[in-house]
């Protein structure tokens, strides 16, 4: 990237994206999220990649959208539409609707726009040092995402709690929620996600698709109608399948091909 507001790293078959606006908290622009979309379709097309995992460099994970953009865009005349009032996706839908399965490795605090790119993710592991908190009502703004999603994910009294009042979040009540995998100490925040990974990257890449797919795709139908749906690479006459079996007979682990 140009402006290397945003980083890109493989390491194995984790492709790392990291918001690299220290010094803004790694506040979304317009022109980071079009980067971030991009860097995530990229990585869903490259069969080397099994999982993507996004991070924040410096103490942040995600502040949000720039205020301060947003602010000089009014100054100018140019008028602000929501989430339904324009041509572009919500880099939280690119997020969620990825073939690969996503993790949020936050660093430090996920506010707002933050908050939701990280529940967007599959999967989040977190810095003790950690907090979150969806403050759009103290903005006068909306969390669209967060307004739909959080009511699905925890009791809806809680996640109203959280949006009404936009009150800071411990990284503990996340994980009392069910809504963080896993804490880890700051210092050695990155090295953990990844070993956290091994477990996932182990295993077999359409398989991982097709499971990140299944759950996305069906979430919210009735049991009924969601066994019914067929979504993501058919793994079942794929050669993976085959390799699996024999990796299992043979006691050794498995050599995936991605086919």
């Amino acid at each position: 990237m140009a402006d290397q507001s945003l980083l890109v790293e493989n390491r194995g078959p984790v492709r790392i994206l990291t918001l690299n606006r220290p010094d803004m908290r790694n506040a979304l622009t317009t022109e980071l999220v079009d980067q971030l979309m991009q860097e995530v379709f990229d990585a869903d097309h490259d069969p080397s990649v099994y999982v993507i995992a996004l991070t924040g460099a410096g103490t942040a994970f995600c502040s949000g959208a720039d205020l301060k953009s947003a602010k000089d865009a009014a100054d100018q005349g140019r008028p602000f539409y929501g989430p339904l009032h324009s041509h572009r996706r919500s880099i939280c839908e690119v997020m969620m609707d990825s073939r690969k399965p996503t993790l949020a490795i936050v660093n430090g605090p996920a506010m707002a726009g933050g908050f939701e790119l990280a529940l967007s993710c599959d999967m989040i592991v977190a810095a003790d040092t950690a907090f979150f908190a969806v403050p759009e009502a103290k903005r006068g703004r909306g969390a669209h995402f967060a307004s739909v999603a959080l009511p699905q994910m925890i009791p809806p009294a809680i996640a109203m709690e959280w949006l009404l009042t936009g009150r800071r979040i411990a990284v503990t009540e996340m994980e009392r929620w069910g809504l963080v995998n896993r804490i880890y100490p700051a210092q050695s925040l990155m090295d953990d996600a990844m070993k956290f990974l091994e477990d996932v990257t182990s295993s077999a890449p359409l398989s991982l698709q097709r499971l990140k797919l299944t759950y996305r795709k069906t979430q919210g139908m009735p049991l009924h109608t969601g066994i019914r749906l067929d979504t993501g690479p058919d793994v079942y006459t794929s050669e993976d399948q085959k390799e699996g079996a024999r990796a299992f007979i043979e006691k050794r682990p498995a050599k995936w091909q991605g086919r």
